[in-house]
């Protein structure tokens, strides 16, 4: 139904919006294509307005150089007068678009990329990076029917090798030969796109209005006189570093420990913060300090295979990019680190039987969201997994989080897939990468038996909410699990942000102030643990969307959900198509 809701009611509708919308890119700096031509096939086309008409298949082929004409001058010469009659209103808009447009996107264009050639080439080996190629050349043919995988390949060697490095003009100049554009492909990877765009927004919407529809039915509560979890604790704690040593691994890890100064012989609850791809030490600074600040002891392990390190290597051209055994390194680094230091402290007489490490509370984000749900009970599905990495449709550019997960396809049969520690139990997950790694939807995360929080991001392009958040979230079985939907938040909403950090990301990329998203996540962190590690269930009524709603703040909107199937999921979308229908 999503199909005829796209699909154009003319030639030029259907050309225009659905083709040279994704050919715009691609057009403006034609100038610098060595083929002689760009060949555009044009498939079969009824159109029913203001008649019926029938065209057969055709290309259109057009010289490079009035192609350059145009993308420079927004006028079209003679070789467009095949089509230029029945694109007369959109050629209009295009040229606008071309106007308002060319700067910034010839400055985009003709930015380098400043990779590597051994991180390019790397990743072209790699299944995903393969499936990827394939896929894109689908689109764009290096022969009629041909598709352009290899010859796409081939551009990116050499564009990263030359002088002038990789930028999209110089990916173009370099491809081999004419350059065949699939409009019907090109039009199909819209329609896919535009489908998932528009349903993710319709299920994260209605669970939003689910969520607030159960507060109007539940007795209203006054909150002002609770204790504000968004305030630090009165418990003072020191920071101590430390190394540990995951045998797996070529080299120590450091750790750090955030221990409050508790007096008395109550055990101590244990939290464990695994970073995502590309952290550190720092990311979550601000969040251990507030739980140890409430009576947590937090310890914070480096994860050196994924760290910040490991990434500032990859992209200096000194490491291959991160290998799938980090998926199984990530989970030992929890076991060995609390093996560590529950040694360590168990011969502490400083700290010797202070800390509960039977009942371990673990906290992650991305990659780390992983671990948590891993080590909390989820099981790997390598074999399921190999299986979804053949990419036949469009999962690999629609979730970006696959290129990290099939990493793990080339691991040997006979590793090990059980990861559980026993000890952690109850484990929030923050924007967890989980579809693929845990089998199909996310079947794996059933077998989990602990409290489990799942926290997911609107806005988030890299670990998507629907597929790693929403669908995981129901596949859940332990009765007690909370889906909290955070709107318009990212991926990076949640990481503080270093100072001095060799990557700057671009603001609209991190969304709104990270600052503003930290006290949500201190608030349900501090009564989660609360509840699930110190049996305070009085904590329970923070662990509500009545609570989020009464904390809510622009930009911010925080949704909690207790419950949810996947045929609440497909309600939503049905009655949205309904109402589409009938209008």
């Amino acid at each position: 139904m999503i199909m005829q809701l796209l699909k154009a009611k003319s030639i030029s509708r259907l050309i225009f919006s659905l083709g040279l919308s994704i050919l715009s890119p691609i057009l403006t700096p034609l100038s610098a294509i060595s083929a002689e031509k760009i060949i555009i096939a044009v498939p079969d086309i009824n159109i029913n307005d203001p008649v019926e008409v029938d065209l057969p298949s055709f290309q259109i082929k057009i010289p490079v150089q009035s192609l350059e004409n145009f993308a420079k001058e927004g006028q079209y010469t003679d070789e467009f007068s095949l089509y230029s009659e029945l694109l007369k209103d959109e050629i209009k808009e295009l040229q606008e678009l071309f106007q308002k447009q060319r700067k910034g996107l010839q400055e985009l264009l003709q930015t380098p990329f400043n990779i590597e050639p051994s991180i390019v080439e790397a990743f072209m080996e790699e299944p995903a990076g393969k499936e990827l190629l394939k896929r894109l050349g689908e689109i764009i043919q290096s022969g009629e029917n041909e598709n352009g995988s290899e010859a796409l390949k081939k551009s990116f060697e050499l564009a990263v090798a030359d002088p002038d490095g990789l930028t999209i003009i110089n990916l173009l100049k370099k491809f081999p030969g004419d350059i065949f554009i699939e409009l019907e492909e090109g039009v199909n990877l819209v329609n896919e796109l535009s489908k998932k765009f528009v349903e993710e927004k319709i299920i994260l919407t209605e669970l939003q209005k689910q969520a607030q529809d159960l507060v109007l039915a539940e007795k209203k509560q006054n909150f002002n006189g609770f204790p504000d979890f968004r305030n630090a604790g009165n418990i003072l704690w020191e920071k101590q570093s430390f190394s540990f040593r995951n045998p797996n691994r070529d080299r120590s890890s450091p750790a750090d420990i955030y221990l409050p100064k508790i007096s008395g012989n109550k055990l101590v609850p244990v939290v464990v913060i695994s970073h995502g791809l590309g952290s550190d030490l720092s990311s979550f600074v601000y969040l251990a300090e507030h739980l140890a600040s409430h009576g947590f002891a937090v310890i914070v392990p480096e994860h050196i295979g994924s760290n910040a390190e490991k990434l500032e290597r990859i992209f200096a051209g000194f490491s291959r990019p991160v290998d799938g055994i980090e998926f199984i390194n990530r989970p030992l680094d929890i076991k060995y680190l609390l093996d560590e230091i529950e040694e360590k402290i168990g011969s502490d007489p400083i700290w010797r039987g202070k800390l509960n490490f039977q009942n371990v509370g673990i906290i992650g984000q991305s990659f780390g969201g992983y671990t948590a749900l891993s080590v909390a009970g989820a099981p790997l599905n390598f074999e399921q997994l190999r299986k979804d990495c053949q990419f036949e449709d469009t999962k690999l550019i629609l979730n970006l989080s696959l290129l990290l997960q099939c990493q793990t396809t080339n691991l040997p049969a006979e590793i090990t897939s059980n990861l559980t520690d026993e000890r952690i139990t109850a484990a929030i997950a923050i924007n967890p990468v989980s579809s693929g790694i845990f089998g199909a939807e996310s079947k794996g995360l059933s077998e989990i038996k602990i409290p489990v929080m799942i926290l997911a991001s609107s806005e988030d392009i890299f670990a998507p909410p629907i597929p790693e958040q929403i669908y995981p979230f129901i596949s859940l079985n332990t009765p007690e699990k909370y889906l909290v939907i955070s709107k318009p938040a990212t991926h990076f909403s949640f990481i503080e942000e270093e100072e001095n950090a060799s990557f700057e990301l671009p603001k609209k990329l991190i969304g709104p102030d990270p600052d503003l998203a930290y006290p949500y996540l201190q608030t349900l962190s501090v009564a989660f643990f609360q509840v699930y590690l110190q049996n305070q269930s009085q904590s329970l009524q923070y662990l509500s969307e009545s609570y989020l709603q009464y904390l809510n703040q622009e930009p911010f909107t925080f949704t909690l959900l207790k419950s949810l199937t996947e045929a609440d999921i497909q309600r939503a979308l049905d009655n949205f198509y309904e109402q589409v229908t009938e209008k």
